[in-house]
């Protein structure tokens, strides 16, 4: 299995000594979470449903902040399943003050659409307004930026999500 956040920080760490991962994926990136929970080069931020009562259940609590030289490099923003756009947007602007505060030199977003209200499997009630705003909070981040887009069950609400966020990252109408 290839994580393909991992791959984009690995590539970027070759030109850039700082590199933040803000993941916002309905699901936590555990396995993101594994590659860079020793290492204070890296900070991992992920905005997802608690691992209380949703998937993946055993990670993405928020007391799991690192380990060893990455003590305070990861940070876990576990919402509850009936988190709306206030909400989650809330969070995402909370997890980019945290990114701020870091001065990376580029960021990866994994970017999950499954957060969407529609979504089958139910972790998040995000609407296209709130992938749009979450879009344009990002790109106001000003950092050099990846995106890896990565999970959404429902393929016309995805494309919507998906086109959502780029018109807010872009600042521009996008047309299906």
């Amino acid at each position: 299995m290839i994580n393909c956040a991992g791959v984009a920080v690995e590539t970027l760490k070759s030109t850039h000594a700082r590199v933040a991962v803000l993941d916002i994926d309905v699901h936590h990136g555990n396995g993101t979470q594994d590659l860079f929970y020793d290492r204070d080069d890296v900070l991992f931020v992920s905005v997802h449903a608690t691992p209380e009562t949703y998937y993946p259940f055993f990670v993405g609590y928020a007391h799991e902040t690192g380990r060893g030289a990455g003590e305070g490099y990861n940070l876990n923003i576990p919402l509850a399943q009936s988190t709306r756009d206030y909400g989650w947007c809330y969070a995402v602007a909370s997890a980019l003050y945290l990114v701020a505060e870091f001065k990376p030199d580029a960021l990866v977003v994994s970017l999950g659409l499954d957060a969407h209200e529609n979504d089958p499997l139910k972790g998040l009630l995000v609407t296209f307004d709130g992938f749009r705003r979450a879009g344009k909070m990002i790109a106001d981040a000003g950092l050099p930026t990846v995106l890896v887009q990565e999970g959404g069950y429902l393929p016309p609400d995805l494309t919507t999500s998906l086109v959502a966020y780029l018109a807010g990252y872009t600042g521009r109408d996008i047309e299906l």
